[in-house]
């Protein structure tokens, strides 16, 4: 049986370089994985861009995303027992990596269960010092990281192949409360998103409505502005409601 403390050690992929406030430059020990990554439990691409590491500090740990991966030539091995000071030391490739703060991950002990619960906060309490090691974040805390365990988002977009296909949840009175974009490249799905968004907030909304015991439709207002008439099936069967236009 595994301690936590060695549990903990087998999550370390690196260390920090070099920091700056909005980049984290990470050190990737030799025995890294180099594509897929074993020892969070799970089977997960690491190092991937767009992937999630963590650097632990005094308040939790820092999360940072994957932002550039790439090798660099040092002129001998800067790794301990390493060296062989009777040969020419030649060109060693250090596998190094960009890291771009998001938040700091925290978790509290639930009294009732004995689990441990992560939560996610936005901004940087603590940056890291160089030499701080960089951990692989496990599945509970990459929910954690994705929101997908968080009570106040209820509906569900799709899954993130980068975070264990973990699911991507909003809460529409945050979403629609503010100003929002859909972007991307042509056919990459946007109209199907902000179709998807509009039935499935109506779909929570409803579901709320009658699981509370209550009767009626959800009192929801949406204009759509459809010149091309990509719209004009895609709520045919979404109670009554239809787009304007």
């Amino acid at each position: 049986m595994t301690t936590p403390i060695e549990r903990l050690s087998s999550l370390v992929v690196g260390a920090v370089e070099s920091v700056s406030p909005n980049e984290i430059r990470v050190l990737l020990e030799l025995e890294a994985p180099h594509t897929t990554a074993l020892n969070t439990g799970t089977p997960a691409p690491f190092p991937r861009i767009n992937g999630y590491v963590l650097i632990p500090n005094e308040s939790g740990a820092t999360v940072a995303y994957i932002s550039w991966i790439g090798i660099e030539r040092s002129p001998f091995p800067k790794r301990s027992g390493l060296k062989d000071f009777g040969l020419i030391d030649l060109p060693f490739p250090l596998r190094k990596m960009l890291v771009s703060p998001v938040g700091t991950l925290t978790s509290k002990r639930d009294r009732e269960t004995g689990a441990t619960k992560y939560d996610l906060s936005r901004g940087v309490v603590a940056f890291p010092s160089v030499g701080d090691q960089v951990l692989m974040p496990t599945p509970e805390q990459v929910e954690a990281i994705v929101g997908s365990n968080d009570t106040d988002r209820r509906v569900r977009l799709g899954v993130s192949p980068m975070a264990s296909s973990a699911a991507i949840m909003v809460d529409p009175d945050k979403l629609f409360g503010r100003h929002l974009a859909v972007l991307g490249n042509t056919g990459s799905g946007k109209s199907c998103t902000v179709a998807g968004l509009i039935r499935w907030s109506l779909r929570a909304a409803d579901e709320a409505i009658h699981g509370a015991g209550k009767t009626g439709v959800p009192n929801a207002r949406f204009i759509v502005l459809d010149p091309n008439g990509e719209y004009a099936k895609a709520f045919a069967q979404t109670h009554d409601h239809r787009p304007a236009g």
